[in-house]
C-alpha cells in the first residue's frame, strides 16, 4: 500500500504537464533542514544557519560565521526516495576603525554586514523501471540596517526529469523575506518562498510553485530553552494552510540539544496532526543532527540525518 501510495505521487507529479500556468505539484517544501525538522517547522523567524535561504532568506543575516550543512533523508521509510541538500553559508565581517587610547584598533563586526549561502536540493525516486528526480540549485542573501532588521532574497534554478512518459522541465523560483530583532533573544519575520516562480514543461506547457505566505516568531529563553512558531497562508485557502510550534533545549550547552515540535498541514495526500522529534550533538566546531517525523498514514516516518560545521 505504501509503495503504491509513493508510486501515485510520481504520476502526480508528472501528470499536469498539458495544463497550462497552473500550480505545480513538484518541488514541494518538505521542511529542509534537519533541526527546523524535528522542531515542527517552525524555521521561518529562527534561522542563523545556511538552510535558512529555503524558510526565510533574512534570517542568514544573523548568522555570524561561515557554515557548511548537509542532509539526508530517506522519505517515508521505503527505501525508494532520497532526499539530500548540502548548503555552505557565509558572512561578511566588516572591520571598523576606532579610536582608543590614542591608538587606532581595528574591530571586527559579526553583526552588521551581509550573509549569504549557495546550496542545492536534490529528490529521486527509484520504482522498478521508473524513475523521478528533482533539483533544485541557487543561493540567497540578506542585508540589514543595525542588527535588528534584515531582509533576504532567494534564487534557485530549477531541473525536473522522469522516466514515466519521458517528462523533463527546468525553472526558477524567488523568495523574499523580512525579519526584526524586537530584543536580543526575540524575533519576528515574515516570508514569501516562493513569491515568482515558473516551471517550462516539456510540450509547451508553463506551471508554478504554489505562492505562500509565513508569519514567524522566536524567542529565546533562559537555561537554554528556545521556542517557535510560524503560521502558513497558501492561495486559494480560506484558513491557514499549515501551523507549527517547536521547542529546543540544550541540556548540556554547546554539547546536546533536544528539540520538538507538532505541525498541523491541510492537504496533500491527507492532512497531517502530528508530533515531531529531534536531538543534535556537538563538538566543537562539528554537530550532528537528528530528526525523526510521522508520515502520512498512507506512507510512513522519516528519519533525517545531517551535519552542521563552522569553519
Amino acid at each position: 500500500m505504501r509503495k503504491l501510495a509513493l508510486i501515485f505521487l510520481l504520476v502526480f507529479a508528472t501528470s499536469k504537464v498539458a495544463q497550462a500556468d497552473t500550480r505545480s505539484s513538484a518541488f514541494s517544501f518538505n521542511d529542509p533542514g534537519v533541526r527546523a525538522s524535528a522542531m515542527g517547522g517552525a524555521f521561518s523567524a529562527l534561522g542563523g544557519q545556511p538552510s535558512a535561504m529555503y524558510w526565510n532568506p533574512a534570517t542568514l543575516y544573523f548568522q555570524d560565521h561561515r557554515s557548511f550543512e548537509a542532509s539526508y533523508a530517506s522519505l517515508y521509510g521505503l527505501g525508494l526516495a532520497q532526499r539530500t541538500q548540502v548548503i555552505l553559508g557565509w558572512k561578511s565581517v566588516i572591520e571598523e576603525p576606532r579610536f582608543r587610547n590614542d591608538r587606532v584598533v581595528v574591530r571586527a563586526d559579526r553583526r552588521t554586514g551581509p550573509a549569504y549561502s549557495v546550496g542545492i536540493q536534490s529528490l529521486f525516486l527509484d520504482l522498478d523501471e521508473d524513475s523521478y528526480s528533482e533539483i533544485a540549485l541557487g543561493g540567497g542573501a540578506a542585508w540589514g540596517y543595525g542588527d535588528r532588521l534584515a531582509f533576504g532574497m532567494s534564487l534557485r534554478a530549477l531541473f525536473v526529469n522522469s522516466d514515466l512518459d519521458n517528462v523533463f522541465a527546468n525553472g526558477y523560483d524567488l523568495g523574499l523575506g523580512l525579519a526584526w530583532s524586537l530584543s536580543d533573544r526575540e524575533r519576528i519575520a515574515v516570508s514569501a518562498p516562493h513569491l515568482v516562480s515558473r516551471i517550462f514543461w516539456k510540450f509547451d506547457s508553463t506551471e508554478r510553485l504554489p505562492q505562500t505566505a509565513t508569519v514567524g516568531w522566536s524567542r529565546q529563553w533562559n537555561f537554554g530553552l528556545l521556542t517557535t512558531a510560524d503560521i502558513e497562508f497558501r492561495e486559494d485557502e480560506a484558513s491557514p494552510y499549515r501551523f507549527a510550534v517547536g521547542g529546543e533545549w540544550w541540556a548540556f550547552p554547546d554539547r546536546l540539544a533536544l528539540r520538538g515540535g507538532y505541525r498541523v498541514i491541510r492537504g496533500g495526500l491527507e492532512d497531517i496532526n502530528k508530533p515531531t522529534f529531534g536531538a543534535g550533538v556537538h563538538f566543537g566546531r562539528v554537530g550532528f543532527d537528528y530528526s525523526f517525523r510521522l508520515g502520512p498514514e498512507l506512507l510512513g516516518d522519516t528519519h533525517r540525518l545531517g551535519v552542521l560545521a563552522d569553519f
